[in-house]
């Protein structure tokens, strides 16, 4: 009686009402505690929808002012193997939040840039919200570029620039939708976000995009349950379709976008409007580090890795490219310690510490200790539970975690080791994919 009574509920409620999420998150719950065994046996199973990355996937990337330096090491990076962009304006788009005087801001950055926002600022169906203090700030930021003064556009690109990227998410998948129809896929990265050619290609083709299907790195409360847009978003050209068949939703989320704080969410929030919800049971593909600071646990460790976000610093992006273009097959997490780690996994037989830090940052999940008087006692806390610890000699604190990183190349006053037979014992369960 009671499933009677939830799926009359189900079905008279509206998609996003609270009802309905609370149902479709606790039964992704549900759902995932009761699946049995192996959750990526799934992707050894023959691929029954092929996929050719630069031709069946729109991607959708997206940049600012104050970041725009970025797009060209990344369109470099994946220049490095090639397979994932195709041709610019048919295969994928950028775009940004200002505009050059012939209508793209591309210049030396390897692409032009579509101005999303002054696109939506112009959109009649946000027209009577010329005044809104977004547009405010939007034309401060033209102007400054309008009249070449560089430190005051830097300025206010980094003020405000995570304001206009709201902006930017709608009327990019517009725009994609339209310049790009009849896409398998389509993909939304930022412009520090890198995926695996590989990985991704095994993802896809396992998957049906004549469904609505929206998947990702799943964040967020059950009232909207997002896939974090760093890590890179996917969407079925099914959902698509349907999205930009109902402009009444569509004229909503761009008024939405107006005050929304994460663009992201504003996707999810959007898309649950026609009842399309993030599908969690992919999750763990999607990464929102950077490779040296991804969180390799034992549960995941012999699952592929699609995606990297965080490659901010000069150079990382085509290290990451760089690297991963000598990879022929999916790339696993547990592989990420052989693919940019210092040192092989193995030096740290004998419980040998060295130098960094292969905890990470974060307080969720990772056990602390005050008062360490020494980095052996601190190894010893983690034995029988955790894959990695770190000392801090100044502090006398050790910090201990479910999970192990590479690590950044030098983290003064500190020592850390891994545990190796945990992390062995997790390493050999790994079966091929692919």
């Amino acid at each position: 009686m009671a499933l009677v009574v939830l799926t009359v509920l189900f079905v008279a409620l509206p998609p996003d009402s609270p009802a309905v999420l609370a149902v479709v998150f606790n039964s992704a719950r549900l759902g995932s505690a009761l699946r049995p065994g192996d959750r990526d046996a799934w992707l050894r199973e023959r691929a029954r929808h092929p996929v050719h990355l630069a031709s069946e996937v729109g991607c959708l990337i997206k940049t600012g002012y104050g970041t725009r330096h970025r797009v060209r090491e990344q369109l470099g990076a994946f220049a490095v193997k090639g397979g994932v962009l195709g041709d610019e304006g048919r295969d994928y788009l950028v775009v940004g939040d200002w505009e050059a005087a012939n209508g793209t801001a591309g210049g030396d950055l390897g692409a032009a840039v579509v101005d999303a926002v002054g696109l939506v600022m112009r959109d009649e169906r946000v027209a009577e919200f010329a005044d809104h203090v977004r547009f405010g700030k939007y034309r401060s930021l033209s102007a400054a570029v309008g009249a070449g003064d560089e430190v005051r556009a830097g300025e206010l690109g980094a003020k405000f620039g995570w304001e206009l990227d709201a902006l930017k998410f709608i009327m990019g998948m517009e725009l994609s939708y339209k310049r790009m129809p009849h896409k398998k896929w389509y993909l939304i990265l930022d412009d520090d976000t890198f995926v695996v050619k590989e990985s991704l290609e095994l993802l896809l083709s396992h998957l049906d995009p004549s469904k609505p299907q929206y998947v990702g790195n799943a964040v967020g409360d059950y009232r909207a349950r997002f896939a974090h847009g760093g890590s890179a978003v996917i969407i079925s050209g099914e959902a698509m379709r349907i999205l930009f068949n109902r402009p009444d939703i569509v004229r909503e989320a761009y008024v939405r976008s107006l005050d929304e704080t994460w663009g992201d969410r504003l996707v999810a929030t959007t898309l649950q409007r026609i009842g399309v919800y993030i599908d969690e049971r992919y999750s763990h593909y999607f990464n929102g580090e950077a490779p040296d600071m991804a969180r390799i646990r034992e549960d995941r460790v012999c699952s592929p890795i699609v995606s990297f976000h965080g490659l901010r610093k000069p150079g990382a992006m085509v290290h990451a490219g760089t690297t991963l273009g000598r990879v022929r097959k999916p790339v696993l997490w547990g592989q990420l310690w052989e693919l940019f780690g210092q040192t092989p996994l193995e030096s740290f037989e004998n419980s040998v510490m060295r130098g960094g830090d292969h905890v990470g940052p974060g307080e969720e999940e990772i056990k602390v200790w005050q008062g360490i008087k020494k980095a052996q006692d601190c190894q010893r806390k983690c034995k029988g539970w955790c894959l990695a610890w770190t000392y801090d000699s100044q502090r006398h604190q050790c910090r201990a975690s479910p999970w192990l990183i590479v690590g950044p190349r030098n983290s003064a006053g500190e020592v850390s080791g891994i545990n190796l037979s945990a992390a062995k014992s997790a390493f050999r369960k790994c079966s091929p994919v692919g």
